[in-house]
């Protein structure tokens, strides 16, 4: 084995001793690159090798081909310039080809390679791998992806690509990614890159029964549509298909095709329907949506106006809600509205109307989504700020329809609260308000805070009975309460009545831990601290929370510490052990040796 090391390294040593000639590294670098080398072929030379020291090795060699260039940048050093990094790229390479040999049935290792390669221009061994990888890989088609992929964008070369793709689709026939690939690849070959069509060797292109509408030139690629539309029974896939179309001029005719089957076999996907209405919003030319019904007829034609796409994409729509009456299809419409009205500076009046229309629509269809809901009341409140006069009495209106449709909703709730309090309706408020709680529970917290901020700041006076109801809540909702509470106690009353309510509420379950450290600081800021009272919180939190919290026993050793007595500290650490979990124990036992030694790290000095 240490021959074989030895004798890579004494490979590389040439190079090493070029970079330190030209003082590109210093001699200790040198030797330390040199270790680092025979470390990594030791492990190389193991009888396991395992992916990650294939992996350290490569990554050591790219940072050091890295290195070499940032050195030869900084100092202005060009000599031997070639044969460093060819010798460093080298080795690479051939790491790389032992850790495909080694590992082969992993794909990352032959992509990483590929992009290695194409980094620094090893074009003819990239060539020779694609061989190899698409034999052992033939079943992935990735594989053939990027086979064809390398064709086209390093050797230019599309008859090549467009091999690989048909092998590759004759052992992946229901292949996505393989038709999306050769069905591009033959549009791009029809046309340039100012999309004129190409003049082709028509006597290669078959006669396509029923279809002398379209054009020869693009008959191949009408093939590889007809099959992949055979194949792969996929609405996305086809409007995928459909996209790319769009991407190139004069493929009107094989646009209407690809429309006219979506239409056909697709008619109860809702994204069909979607394609449609956005194409009708682009003035794209399309047949007409015809259903077995008379009623679901629509006539399309090109308009060049943009209120005449609006509308017929808008009537695309409301035909797609009667047949298909599901949630999924009111929001594609929905979303396509919202998406219009983005847009503000041409027909603001028109938009807002249809979006609207759909919002009431879908509502009385019983398919609106919380989201929709507060997208609709925003509008509201945008043209109540507006002042607009008729906004008013339709926001309350739409607000009570969210709250029944989605009782569930705590954002719809919240929304609803805050206009009432927002227009000082107090009383309806209030009845909103216990109805809300009622239904949502531990999850109304929101609502108790909107209210709090209210009473605060409108009627003070209340906020005792606020308070006091609150303590009587959820216990998310209660433990919420209680340091806010204790702290009002303390601002409007005084300090010993707050202690009296403190002693109540630490043991009103559950615990809280917010609410002994409010009383703590309250506490600390008294003119007088007494030390048996500030003491207090620190030792319900550590008697409620001390077995899985060691922040409350480094907190009370820190108050006796600034405040108390230190002689105290020693019978809180001995507490600490015994009470906290073992786990947690051994952390409080190095925390606090930490702090033993730092003192300042309290900012205090022991």
């Amino acid at each position: 084995m240490a021959e074989f090391v030895q004798k890579k390294v004494e490979d590389m040593r040439p190079v090493l001793e070029q970079m330190r000639k030209l003082k590109l590294f210093s001699e200790r670098e040198i030797c330390e690159i040199t270790k680092k080398l025979k470390e990594y072929e030791y492990k190389l030379q193991r009888h396991t090798k395992s992916k990650e020291d294939f992996l350290r090795y490569i990554q050591y060699e790219m940072d050091l081909m890295k290195l070499v260039k940032q050195r030869r940048e900084r100092y202005g050093i060009t000599q031997m310039k070639s044969d460093i990094d060819f010798t460093i790229a080298n080795k690479i390479n051939h790491l790389y080809k032992d850790a495909i040999l080694k590992f082969q049935d992993d794909l990352r290792f032959w992509i990483a390679y590929m992009k290695f390669c194409k980094h620094v221009k090893f074009h003819s061994c990239i060539s020779r791998m694609i061989g190899r990888m698409l034999s052992i890989h033939q079943d992935k088609p990735k594989c053939w992806h990027i086979a064809a992929l390398w064709e086209i964008e390093e050797n230019n070369n599309q008859q090549n690509a467009k091999n690989f793709l048909l092998r590759g689709l004759h052992f992946h026939p229901d292949s996505k990614l393989l038709y999306t690939d050769i069905f591009k690849l033959e549009l791009d070959y029809v046309f340039t890159k100012n999309n004129k069509v190409k003049s082709i060797d028509i006597s290669t292109v078959r006669t396509i029964r029923n279809n002398s509408n379209i054009p020869v030139e693009l008959q191949k690629v009408f093939i590889i549509y007809e099959q992949a539309f055979k194949r792969i029974r996929d609405i996305k896939f086809i409007i995928e298909l459909l996209n790319i179309t769009q991407g190139y001029d004069k493929t009107e005719k094989l646009q209407h095709k690809i429309v006219s089957d979506m239409v056909k076999e697709y008619l109860h996907e809702p994204m069909m329907w979607d394609t449609m209405a956005h194409r009708e919003l682009k003035g794209l030319i399309q047949p007409s949506l015809e259903t077995d019904e008379s009623s679901m007829e629509i006539q399309t034609l090109k308009h060049s106006s943009l209120r005449d796409r609006i509308s017929n994409c808008y009537k695309v729509y409301q035909t797609a809600v009667k047949k298909i009456k599901t949630e999924e299809m009111w929001s594609l419409f929905i979303d396509c509205m919202l998406e219009i009205n983005q847009e503000t500076d041409t027909l603001p009046n028109f938009k807002r109307k249809l979006l609207k229309n759909v919002l009431l629509q879908c509502h009385q269809a019983k398919k609106l989504k919380e989201k929709y809901y507060l997208n609709w009341i925003d509008m509201l409140n945008f043209d109540k700020n507006n002042q607009n006069s008729n906004t008013q009495g339709k926001l309350f209106e739409i607000l009570n329809w969210a709250t029944e449709a989605l009782p569930e909703s705590e954002s719809l709730w919240h929304a609803q609260l805050h206009y009432l309090l927002s227009t000082n309706q107090e009383e309806l408020a209030t009845e909103i308000f216990n109805k809300a709680i009622d239904i949502l529970g531990k999850n109304s917290l929101p609502l108790f805070r909107l209210k709090l901020l209210h009473i605060q700041a409108k009627n003070p006076e209340n906020l005792e009975k606020f308070f006091q109801d609150a303590l009587k809540s959820e216990p998310i909702i209660s433990n919420y309460i209680k340091p806010i509470y204790i702290e009002w106690i303390v601002l409007t009353k005084d300090i010993h009545i707050a202690r009296r309510i403190y002693d109540k509420l630490c043991l009103h379950p559950p615990p809280c831990i917010e609410l002994h450290k409010k009383m703590a600081a309250l506490e600390l800021l008294q003119p007088d601290i007494s030390l048996q009272n500030a003491r207090r919180p620190h030792e319900m939190t550590t008697l409620q929370f001390g077995k899985e919290n060691t922040d409350v026993w480094m907190e009370f050793i820190n108050f006796e510490m600034k405040y108390g007595e230190a002689i105290r500290v020693s019978n809180i650490y001995n507490r600490a052990v015994k009470t906290l979990k073992p786990k947690l124990a051994d952390n409080f036992i190095t925390e606090f040796s930490l702090i033993k030694a730092n003192p300042e790290l309290l900012g205090i000095s022991l």
